[in-house]
């Protein structure tokens, strides 16, 4: 009864020391999926820095200086051509990095998340152990791939929504209509971004849950079993996340004076948003972990309540 009452009553102390102690727990595995988060931050900067950025500040020059000129004459033809090609460029390049992008964030997802799961289970795998000998394994990368796939759409409907209520809010300027029509659903997306994130950690942690099973666990998990730890992974996902940001400001506007400078305060940029990453992985997992804990202890106790009745000889 002790351990149960230790369980039900671990703080949110106890978790978020649990989340940033997790990687110290096997740093083989960990140190190269910090590599791998922070690689691939830095070089979608890069492209950003040196191929979307250039064409989208010619095509906005130019659309100033045809403001300028007679539509009939030879060079504003040749312009409007230059920025038909400039605008098909930016569109092609824009959905490969799109394309890119997305493969890499699913990629690193799955990989932190298994990461984080056979570490707090006790396993100590390196990298590529983990890859060949877990991801690969069975049917384990199955269940995480529809998780996320639906994650996904569930998210752009969410923000399809919002983005509705945001035109909505912009034609009224009461508080009240923003209030209503915006903040609040926004701060309830906030809170299904972080079951949705919840989910896969169950999926992955969990064979038997993917798809609306996992996104089902993560609900009750969230709002039944575990609801402090819960708000408390909702605050640190999307408040922790934002820690990098102004340097990524300050690296692209040194990038404009000093591009050496600028590339090097992308590769902080780059290794800082890549730990912050890695804790918000390692947090939803230890959330999970904990919560199922205390949803076996809660549901045992509750078998276990004696009925009052006396027992006959």
């Amino acid at each position: 009864m002790a351990a149960t009452a230790k369980v039900i009553s671990s703080s949110w102390v106890s978790f978020l020391k649990d989340a940033l102690l997790l990687p110290t727990r096997n740093a083989k595995l960990f140190v190269p999926v910090v590599l791998l988060l922070t690689i691939s931050t830095f070089l979608l900067q890069i492209i950003n820095l040196f191929c979307i950025q250039p064409l989208t500040i010619g095509i906005l020059l130019h659309l100033k200086e045809i403001k300028n000129m007679d539509p009939s004459s030879p060079d504003y033809a040749k312009l409007m051509s230059e920025i038909f090609k400039e605008a098909r460029e930016l569109v092609i390049i824009s959905i490969i990095i799109m394309i890119i992008s997305l493969v890499c964030f699913y990629t690193n997802q799955i990989i932190a998340f298994f990461a984080a799961s056979t570490t707090y289970s006790g396993d100590r795998y390196s990298l590529p152990e983990l890859v060949s000998k877990v991801i690969l394994k069975g049917r384990r990368l199955m269940g995480p791939l529809i998780t996320i796939a639906m994650v996904s759409v569930l998210n752009i409907l969410c923000l399809f929504i919002l983005a509705v209520l945001l035109q909505l809010v912009m034609r009224h300027l009461g508080v009240l209509y923003m209030l209503v029509l915006f903040v609040f659903p926004f701060l309830v997306f906030l809170y299904l971004n972080s079951v949705f994130f919840v989910a896969i950690a169950v999926s992955v942690a969990d064979t038997e849950h993917r798809g609306v099973a996992a996104l089902q666990q993560a609900w009750q998990l969230m709002t039944r079993v575990s609801r402090k730890q819960g708000f408390v992974l909702v605050v640190l996902v999307h408040l922790v996340a934002m820690v990098p940001y102004p340097l990524y400001m300050v690296a692209l506007g040194y990038s404009k004076k000093s591009m050496p400078m600028g590339l090097a305060l992308l590769c902080v940029y780059a290794l800082l948003l890549g730990l912050v990453e890695l804790f918000n992985f390692a947090a939803a997992m230890v959330y999970y972990y904990q919560a199922m804990e205390s949803k076996v202890v809660m549901e045992h106790d509750y078998v276990m309540v004696p009925t009052g009745e006396a027992t006959t000889v």
